[in-house]
């Protein structure tokens, strides 16, 4: 399951159908319905079908890895605890938090611990060489919510239980770096970024991903 989050609370939830529907996005005709993820169609190119022996050697391989959980779901791959921005942190308390971890995007949360929004480290950046020696006193004293967060502001997450081909296909479509993970009711219990697909997908077989 995914929802869509503003800083007036959640907007969407629902499974990943029912979001491109209400984007009202045109899917290609070339691209497989979600209702088959046996393969990360969207993103393979066609034309090539490795030998049959080839596929059975693999899957002779990755079997013997029987003590080892699969991987499916994104609580098993998910960063946690998560660190975050408060809406109400002024923004040299946002750059002091970028300067000393190396995250690439920080969930943002109200006083209540719900989700209000994001903020990537290109965001921050893009904003400081945009105002250079315009950020004065009194622009570093202003909150994240007045610097960062407007109406138009919105983050997609999903649910713990959700399978990480289709956080992978949000991610690659909508071009989103992290993902926040959140229970039902609201909370922040994790984050998913590309690379830990990408550590899933090269570290941790076997896998239930692409196979």
């Amino acid at each position: 399951m995914f929802a869509i989050y503003t800083p007036n609370g959640r907007s969407f939830s629902g499974p990943l159908e029912e979001l491109y529907h209400v984007q009202k996005t045109q899917l290609s005709e070339q691209t497989r319905s979600f209702q088959e993820l046996d393969e990360f169609s969207p993103l393979l190119k066609k034309g090539y079908s490795p030998a049959p022996k080839a596929i059975d050697a693999y899957n002779d391989a990755i079997s013997k890895t029987e003590t080892k959980e699969l991987i499916c779901h994104a609580y098993q791959i998910m960063t946690y605890p998560v660190a975050v921005i408060a809406d109400s942190d002024p923004l040299t308390a946002v750059i002091k938090i970028f300067t000393q971890l190396a995250y690439q995007e920080f969930p943002i949360v109200n006083s209540q611990q719900q989700l209000v929004g994001s903020l990537s480290r290109q965001q921050l950046y893009e904003y400081l060489l945009k105002h250079g020696a315009d950020v004065d006193k009194s622009s570093k004293a202003k909150s994240v919510a007045d610097l960062f967060l407007n109406e138009h502001s919105k983050i997609y997450t999903a649910e713990p239980v959700t399978d990480i081909r289709r956080i992978a296909v949000l991610q690659v479509r909508n071009h989103l770096h992290t993902i926040p993970i959140l229970e039902n009711n609201g909370k922040v219990v994790g984050i998913i970024s590309r690379t830990d697909i990408i550590k899933a997908v090269a570290i941790d077989p076997p896998l239930s991903l692409w196979c």
